[in-house]
């Protein structure tokens, strides 16, 4: 199983790090390690989240 983000998604990701980082620099990177990290933890965890359809959680 894999964690698929739509281009939206991904857009508002990229520009939450440049946000960030603008902010203070390297809390952007931070905060995209936390996503990787929590990321991680669903796929591990996977049957914890109900199941919407045959493909998403």
């Amino acid at each position: 199983m894999r964690i698929r983000f739509s281009e939206a998604a991904k857009i508002e990701l990229q520009d939450a790090i440049n946000y960030y980082n603008e902010q203070s620099e390297g809390l952007g990177y931070e905060f995209a390690n936390e996503v990787k990290l929590t990321s991680e933890r669903i796929l591990g965890f996977v049957d914890s989240w109900p199941k919407l359809s045959e493909n998403t959680r």
